[in-house]
């Protein structure tokens, strides 16, 4: 086989490797923005269609202190009626994915940076 097929040969793969780690990383980036929106955007309770603040801005003292019962009643409505498991679930997804995208991106690179140095080395010593 001729050495410029095999560069171009590696050269895709390589390529392929940074494009996939790439991919994966977008996809655990979006994962990401979901678990993020779903904690800073406020959303209207199911059962009272009561507005519930970001859980961010929310006042975990409402919960634990009963200064008034509209309030309690209001901040315990909005804090069970919050859908954890998805946006918990994502950021679980996220890790692994983040892991795999960036070991994928980081060989691809360093595959290519390494050939190219080999490269340069190569016409040095010629």
């Amino acid at each position: 086989m001729h050495p410029l097929v095999i560069e171009q040969q590696f050269q895709i793969r390589a390529g392929r490797l940074q494009g996939w780690g790439i991919g994966i990383l977008v996809c655990a980036f979006l994962f990401w923005v979901y678990a993020a929106w779903q904690v800073l955007t406020p959303y209207v309770s199911t059962y009272n269609a009561v507005n519930c603040p970001a859980p961010v801005n929310s006042e975990p003292r409402d919960i634990y202190f009963e200064d008034s019962e509209s309030a309690h009643e209001k901040a315990l409505q909005c804090a069970s009626d919050r859908d954890w498991p998805k946006p918990l679930a994502a950021l679980v997804v996220s890790v692994p994915l983040s892991a795999i995208g960036a070991a994928l991106l980081t060989a691809g690179t360093v595959s290519v940076r390494l050939r190219r140095h080999d490269e340069v080395l190569r016409r040095a010593q010629n």
